[in-house]
C-alpha cells in the first residue's frame, strides 16, 4: 500500500474512527484501525465489535493495499504532524508515515486478515426522523438507561414500533423515560439500542436535517455522507414497561422547574452522602424539600413557594440524584407531578392529558 493524503483528512477520519476503540477488552484488534486502498479510494474501519465506523478519505492511490493502523498510535502521530501532504507507504509488517517537511514516523503492523468485516447492510427496515427530533428524544433517554452489566436489557433503548406510534423507552429499575410518536413507518416490533451507539450518534449526525436509521438483522445503522456508523441490538427481551405505568395518579402537584431544581439541590447538600434522599412534604398551602440525613442531624428546609397542591398530606423520599435528573429532563418550565401516595411511582407529565412524554420516579421509604 502507497498513498499519499493530508493531515487534515487524517485528522478527520480517526476523530471518528477513535470512537469506538476507547472501551478496554480482550481482543487486541479493537486497538486497530482497518485501512484499504484501492482505485475505488481508501476505506477506513474501526470497531469494538459491537459499535463499528466507516469513513473515506480523499488519498492518491499509488498502490493498492490492506493494512492495520494502531489507532492510539495513530492518533499521536498525526497530532503531530505539520499542516500539508502525508504520505503512506507500508511494507510487509512495517507502516512508513512521512510529513511533507520530511518528518519520518515507522511503526508496526499486524495480520489484517482476522480483522471483522463491516455487516451487511440489507435495509430492512427504514426509519426517517428530523435530526434534531433524535437528538431530544436520546438526550431526554441517556440518563435513564442502565449501565450494570447484569440486567444487558437495560443497557440500552427500547425503540418499540407499534401500529401507530413507536414508544422510545429507557430504565435502570429506579425510574423511565417514555416518548411517543407518531409511527410514519412500517415498521413493526420492538429493538433495544446500546447506550454506546446512542451516545456517540449525536457527533455523526452533524449537518443533516434528517437521519436514516436502518434497522437490518441484528444491526442498526446510519449514514452521514461517505460515513456509516452501526451497532449491533441487544438480543434481549425488554420488560414490559406499561405495567409500571400507573394508570390514575390522583394527587398533582405542580411548581416552576427552576425553583424546584435549585430547593433539590439545596436539600442535597446535608443528605447522608451513602443514601443520598431527601423528602417532599406536601400539605394544602406547604411544599417543602427537607434532607434526610439520620443519624447527623445536620438538616435543610427548602420551602416550594410556586408549588400548587390540594390533596392529603403526604411525604415522598426520593434518591436526590435521581430526582435532580428527572426534573432536569422535564421539558416544560412548569413542573407536574401526579401521584397516589408516598410509596407508588411519581409520573412527571408536561400535560396532565398529555401521555407522549411520561419520566416515571421510584420513590423510597425514608425514616426520618
Amino acid at each position: 500500500m502507497n498513498i499519499s493524503t493530508t493531515k487534515k483528512e487524517l485528522h478527520q477520519a480517526f476523530s471518528k474512527l477513535s470512537k469506538t476503540t476507547q472501551i478496554k477488552s480482550q481482543n487486541p484488534l479493537v486497538n486497530y484501525t482497518y485501512i484499504s486502498s484501492s482505485p475505488a479510494g481508501v476505506v477506513l474501519h474501526s470497531t469494538d465489535m459491537e459499535v463499528g465506523v466507516k469513513t473515506n478519505i480523499n488519498a492518491s492511490v499509488n498502490s493498492d493495499g490492506e493494512c492495520l493502523f494502531p489507532t492510539s498510535e495513530m492518533n499521536d502521530i498525526i497530532n503531530v504532524l505539520e499542516e500539508g501532504r502525508v504520505d503512506i507507504e507500508v511494507s510487509g509488517p512495517h507502516i512508513n508515515i512521512k510529513s511533507e517537511k520530511g518528518v519520518s514516523f515507522d511503526i508496526s503492523t499486524v495480520p489484517f486478515q482476522e480483522y471483522p468485516e463491516i455487516p451487511e447492510n440489507k435495509h430492512d427496515n427504514l426509519f426517517c426522523i428530523e435530526t434534531s427530533n433524535l437528538k431530544e428524544i436520546i438526550s431526554s433517554l441517556l440518563y435513564a438507561i442502565n449501565s450494570e452489566p447484569t440486567k444487558p436489557a437495560l443497557n440500552g433503548a427500547c425503540f418499540n414500533f407499534l401500529e401507530s406510534s413507536v414508544d422510545f423507552v429507557a430504565t435502570d429499575g429506579h425510574r423511565l423515560v417514555k416518548i411517543s410518536r407518531q409511527n410514519t413507518t412500517n415498521i413493526n416490533g420492538s429493538f433495544i439500542i446500546p447506550k454506546k451507539f446512542l451516545s456517540i450518534l449525536g457527533t455523526f449526525l452533524e449537518g443533516q436535517s434528517e437521519t436514516n436509521l436502518v434497522l437490518s438483522g441484528n444491526y442498526i445503522f446510519t449514514n452521514n455522507n461517505n460515513d456509516v456508523f452501526y451497532s449491533k441490538i441487544i438480543d434481549e427481551k425488554y420488560p414490559s414497561y406499561n405495567a409500571v405505568i400507573p394508570e390514575e395518579n390522583p394527587l398533582i402537584l405542580t411548581a416552576n422547574k427552576s425553583e424546584m431544581l435549585n430547593n433539590i439541590r439545596a436539600a442535597s447538600i446535608a443528605t447522608n452522602k451513602n443514601t443520598n434522599q431527601i423528602s417532599l412534604h406536601l400539605t394544602e398551602g406547604k411544599v417543602y424539600f427537607k434532607s434526610v440525613n439520620q443519624p447527623e442531624s445536620k438538616t435543610v428546609h427548602a420551602p416550594l413557594k410556586s408549588a400548587k397542591y390540594s390533596g392529603e398530606d403526604v411525604s415522598i423520599g426520593f434518591n436526590a440524584t435521581y430526582l435532580k435528573e428527572a426534573v432536569s429532563k422535564y421539558p416544560n418550565e412548569e413542573i407536574l407531578f401526579t401521584f397516589k401516595d408516598s410509596l407508588s411511582a411519581t409520573l412527571f407529565l408536561p400535560n396532565v392529558n398529555d401521555q407522549k412524554t411520561i419520566i416515571l420516579l421510584m420513590p423510597v421509604r425514608i425514616n426520618e
